[in-house]
């Protein structure tokens, strides 16, 4: 991957000659592809499963779990590799190498005969989609530069919002018309077009941050960091989806406690995948710690929020308006986000977005407007989730562009699953009150409280960068 140094000798091109334009935009528009394809991937599964399982097999015992756990736990698995890879190579070479992955594995979902074959694909699936999430984000950042970052950044982050809506969507009609197989199909094109867009648009040799006068990582791969990385974010995955994974409840605990144990340690051990900054007392670790905060609402509030409200009577049509005005919201705090950070600094746009997280667990905790708790949860978790991320980015030091990022998809990932699985679990602990999901969304006003607002409100007035 290119260095930041690089970056802003990309960007002086791109205000300077109409080829550097044309290859930004060409980049860009590769970088945004290759993104929903990965998003659309870890929405579409629900939508064909019943296809699926009725085709190959699977559905007894629970297994069928596996094609949703084991794409997210290898997503888990590729994200902070390929944030190490992203600092070391040329940019074309992860960007190209996780889009032939990620085809590869479509062309095997698509072909797959039996269960294992299709769960293997899936898994394969989500170390590429880890991979196309990083060197995205990456490769936008070293394009623009400091400067423009977070306006291209949060065009990025609308993508999510995108997919949300998008993947079920897309995935309902192909298979109706076609066939399961054919959403897996439709990725091996449009795959080939972003290798060759990166391999034409994106200039060769621009990978060793030396080059540039940057400092060049020079310690070999880190194996236990990425232990305590991947296997603390795995197994407490594993624990928050111990339910469906066929898990007791002392094997679920477990899971839980041995994963934060690890993720614990990184404080002592981490630096070389995950920037030191996320442990200490700086604006990045808010940040770290406010990106988990509001996944959590979004994913709690568009999975446990229309549960409850489909037992309280409520038409499919309404539960799907409320899910699509929090995609639509996702889409609109990103969009907007990075300019006001470009303006304003980081601080403005995430007390804003924890206000309107704040407002969304309040509707949902009262049972009051839930349209309006669903287009705030995405409001908030778009405005969150971009300044954040340009926070993270812009706090790290040029050789750990890559890392910062990863980062942050990781705690991502995490928020996505507590917010899935954490919160119900909660509910199924209050339930002998007959209101036990309004319990467990007045505890997510207070979580966001305490890991959105409060970082929201010490975060620096102005952007700054260390690059």
């Amino acid at each position: 991957m290119t260095s930041s140094a690089v970056g802003a000798d990309y960007s002086t091109g791109q205000e300077t000659s109409r080829s550097g334009a044309a290859t930004s935009k060409a980049g860009v528009a590769a970088a945004v592809l290759a993104l929903l394809l990965a998003a659309m991937d870890a929405t579409v599964m629900g939508t064909v499963l019943p296809d699926v399982l009725s085709d190959v097999g699977g559905g007894s015992g629970g297994g069928y779990a596996w094609l949703v756990s084991g794409f997210m736990l290898a997503q888990v698995a590729g994200t902070p590799l390929a944030g190490w890879i992203a600092d070391r190579l040329d940019d074309r070479v992860l960007a190209v190498g996780a889009t032939l992955a990620f085809l590869a594995a479509s062309a095997a979902a698509g072909l797959a005969g039996s269960f294992g074959v299709l769960v293997a694909a899936r898994v394969l699936h989500g170390l590429a989609a880890g991979a196309i999430v990083v060197s995205s984000y990456v490769l936008v950042g070293r394009l623009y530069g400091p400067e423009r970052r977070a306006a291209a950044q949060g065009m990025l982050s609308m993508v999510w919002g995108i997919a949300a809506v998008l993947g079920p969507v897309i995935g309902a009609a192909v298979t109706e018309a076609w066939g399961w197989r054919w959403v897996f199909f439709m990725n091996v094109p449009l795959c080939v077009v972003v290798a060759l867009v990166v391999l034409v648009a994106l200039p060769k040799g621009t990978a060793n941050p030396a080059d540039s006068g940057g400092r060049q990582p020079s310690r070999g791969f880190p194996a236990a960091e990425y232990a305590l990385v991947t296997g603390g974010s795995v197994l407490l995955l594993i624990g928050l989806q111990g339910s469906s994974l066929g898990l007791g409840a002392i094997g679920t605990v477990a899971a839980v406690l041995v994963g934060l144990v690890a993720l614990a340690l990184l404080r002592r051990f981490g630096g070389a995948l995950v920037p030191r900054q996320v442990f200490g007392r700086t604006p990045s670790a808010g940040a770290a710690l406010a990106t988990v905060g509001a996944v959590v609402v979004m994913y709690a509030t568009v999975t446990v929020l229309p549960v409850r409200l489909a037992a309280h009577g409520a038409s499919t049509t309404k539960i799907a308006v409320i899910v699509g005005l929090s995609a639509v919201g996702w889409v609109l705090g990103s969009a907007v986000t990075g300019g006001v950070v470009a303006k304003h600094g980081y601080r403005p746009p995430m007390a804003v977005g924890s206000l309107a997280l704040l407002a969304s667990t309040v509707c949902s905790a009262t049972g009051a407007l839930p349209w309006l708790a669903g287009a705030t949860a995405g409001l908030g978790t778009g405005a969150v989730t971009a300044a954040t991320l340009a926070l993270l980015q812009d706090q790290a030091p040029a050789e750990q562009l890559g890392v910062a990022t990863s980062a942050a998809t990781m705690l991502r990932n995490i928020g996505s699953a507590v917010g899935v699985n954490g919160i119900a679990a909660l509910s199924a602990v209050l339930v002998t009150s007959s209101h036990s999901e309004n319990g467990a969304f007045w505890a997510l006003t207070v979580l966001v409280a305490l890991t959105v607002l409060a970082p929201a409100l010490t975060a620096p007035r102005q952007r700054t960068t260390t690059h």
